[in-house]
């Protein structure tokens, strides 16, 4: 079969090829957001959750988020005059930091909390840039301490690697010390199911790629499955242990509303099941058609 455009009839909306460039990484939700604040100017999370009968009023926050992170909303003071473009200050020096640090103790426990975490002296250059994402990027002080505490402990011990994880958490709606703490409880979550799942392959945690985690989260935090569904997905694929394929047969089911590994097994599922999906009964149906093939006799058409 082949496809074709059909002629448009005027009633499109421009999408800018900014959404066209992100769609090998945004999740599903996050396009569906996109495709709607362009049609109908809506930023309001509650509004958006309701009608895209998003999971979460937290899924249209983090896409939200997402799309600010890559340039396509903007985020802005509600107070703020119409029009009015605030400017971006220049970073901070090391000789205005320490000016800043006599009256702002933050900054000293930003200091003091890196080099903690680090376990070594921060140099001038990373000083600047450690507390330019306190004054400057506007990232909350908890916030960054967290960040920070994060990465030591993970073994990358240089501000870059910081930055970088303060980028992805603000990308995934994380601004406030109470949303980091949480996002950190979220990330040893799914470290812990990765860790389930990699074992359910029979490979070691570090060979699961970025894509393979993403898909990981995805059936947990997006279909809403939990280890059960996860191992039914496993069973049903058989020998076959590839993250990909079952990440197909969990795909199937959540678009089909399966949400228990009883829903799996029920009679209506198995009916509309795929043909490689395996079902196993509790028990042997005694019927074994392979039992004296040899002796069938074979199946002839009829002449007409």
């Amino acid at each position: 079969m082949i496809y074709r455009l059909k002629e448009l009839k005027g009633d499109t909306i421009a999408v800018p090829q900014l959404v066209f460039s992100k769609l090998g990484i945004a999740e599903e939700y996050n396009v569906r957001v996109a495709l709607y604040v362009l049609a109908t100017g809506i930023t309001d999370p509650d509004k958006i959750c309701a009608d895209l009968k998003l999971r979460s009023r937290i899924s249209a926050e983090s896409a939200l988020s997402f799309w600010a992170g890559a340039g396509l909303l903007e985020r802005y003071e509600e107070n703020a005059a119409p029009g009015e473009e605030p400017s971006a200050p220049a970073p901070m020096t090391w000789a205005e930091i320490a000016a800043a640090s006599r009256t702002d103790p933050m900054i000293s426990s930003l200091i003091d909390c890196a080099q903690t975490g680090f376990a070594r002296p921060l140099t001038h250059r990373e000083m600047e840039k450690l507390v330019n994402l306190y004054m400057q990027e506007g990232f909350a002080p908890e916030t960054v301490m967290l960040c920070t505490a994060y990465v030591a402990s993970t073994g990358r011990s240089t501000m870059a690697a910081v930055v970088h994880e303060l980028k992805v958490w603000r990308t995934e709606g994380v601004e406030t010390g109470e949303q980091a703490d949480a996002h950190l409880k979220l990330l040893a979550l799914r470290q812990s199911r990765e860790q389930y799942v990699s074992g359910l392959l029979n490979i070691p945690e570090s060979e699961l790629t970025l894509g393979g985690r993403k898909a990981i989260a995805r059936w947990y935090e997006v279909y809403g499955y939990d280890d059960a569904m996860v191992q039914e997905a496993a069973v049903q694929a058989g020998a076959k242990r590839d993250l990909w394929y079952w990440n197909s047969i969990l795909k199937t089911w959540n678009a089909k509303g399966l949400r228990t590994v009883h829903d799996v097994r029920s009679p209506v599922a198995i009916a509309g099941a795929s043909r490689n999906l395996r079902v196993d009964r509790e028990a042997p149906s005694g019927n074994d058609f392979l039992k004296n093939a040899a002796r069938r006799r074979p199946l002839k058409k009829k002449p007409e």
